[in-house]
């Protein structure tokens, strides 16, 4: 190939290659309607990717809880699927249902020990229990 045929090959090359970007458009993530999947966000990001930033919190913690907290039960991902590993509760169920207070203001609520994900301790005396029906109805 002589020098004239090698640089018309490379000209074609980088026109065609510069024009690419132009002519194919990425696809817009999909934010709302009934086509788009329901565990996904504008950004991609799942329901229940906060639970990831969590504190901890200790068993003493929660068994410590009297009638003198609020509690707060705050369902998560109810369309959603969660993995009883995700949060930070995994270690603390067995604290849980061992408090009366927390084991009474979850049963008004319709749930369990054994649903809480995560547990959020606030210094002013309230507590936050995220829960997630785990394929009970």
């Amino acid at each position: 190939m002589n020098k004239q045929a090698l640089a018309a090959f490379a000209f074609a090359i980088l026109t065609t290659a510069s024009a690419l970007p132009a002519t194919a458009q990425p696809e817009p993530p999909c934010t709302a309607g009934p086509q788009c999947p329901t565990h996904e966000t504008g950004s991609g990001e799942s329901c229940g990717d906060q639970l990831g930033y969590m504190k901890r919190v200790y068993p003493a913690e929660v068994l410590g809880v009297d009638n003198h907290y609020r509690v707060w039960v705050t369902e998560l991902c109810p369309s959603d699927t969660l993995m009883r590993s995700d949060g930070n509760a995994a270690y603390l169920r067995s604290s849980i249902a061992k408090n009366r207070v927390l084991v009474e203001v979850l049963r008004r609520k319709g749930f369990h020990a054994d649903d809480v994900v995560a547990v959020r301790m606030m210094g002013d005396d309230t507590v936050n229990l995220y829960v997630h029906h785990f394929g009970k109805l």
